[in-house]
């Protein structure tokens, strides 16, 4: 795909520069299934359209708006949300996250909503969790160190990783479920940056 060539080289680009490289560890999902990242950078969302078979990015509406970027998750098929917009939100979003997956396509969230620091206390918004439960499909939770290394402008040489964890299967209760995904994250992302 020629998006996937044009980000290939951007990355290039930036490790030359930078000298910042990248791993993935673990086995990126294939096919209808929810992804969960963590979110520490720009990079992360890059990186994952790479990793990822053609996933539909969930993210906030305003950030259609940014040049290049806007359009590029757009054209990726972004799954754009209205924050303010409660339960009507999350149906519309279930709506087009149903649509993705029956083209066989990986639906890709960040759970908390926002970018974080390396360390900071993390704050799982309940939209991911209701999105498993109306799709009743398995979740892939992922880690990074990406923040370490990428900070808005400033970017500091090194390897980012990028990890695959184990897939949560549907089903769960959802306390459950965002207990569970929340701690495979945060220990994973913590092993990352030590």
């Amino acid at each position: 795909m020629a998006g996937e060539a044009v980000g290939a080289r951007h990355l290039l680009w930036l490790e030359n520069l930078t000298g910042i490289d990248w791993e993935i560890r673990g086995v990126p999902p294939k096919g209808a299934v929810l992804v969960a990242s963590k979110h520490m950078s720009m990079w992360d969302t890059l990186a994952l359209y790479l990793a990822l078979d053609q996933p539909a990015i969930v993210l906030k509406r305003e950030l259609l708006r940014i040049p290049f970027y806007g359009w590029f998750v757009w054209k990726a098929t972004a799954i754009a949300i209205d924050r303010g917009a409660g339960s009507r939100a999350l149906r519309k979003m279930s709506e087009a996250a149903r649509a993705v997956l029956a083209q066989g396509r990986p639906i890709l969230i960040f759970p908390e909503g926002t970018r974080k620091k390396p360390g900071a206390v993390p704050d799982y918004k309940p939209g991911v969790a209701g999105l498993y439960g109306q799709l009743d499909v398995a979740c892939v939770p992922v880690a990074l160190n990406s923040g370490v290394y990428w900070t808005g402008f400033l970017k500091r040489p090194g390897t980012i990783v990028l990890e695959f964890l184990e897939p949560i299967g549907p089903g769960m209760k959802r306390d459950a479920f965002m207990t569970l995904l929340e701690h495979r994250i945060e220990a994973a992302t913590t092993a990352l940056l030590t």
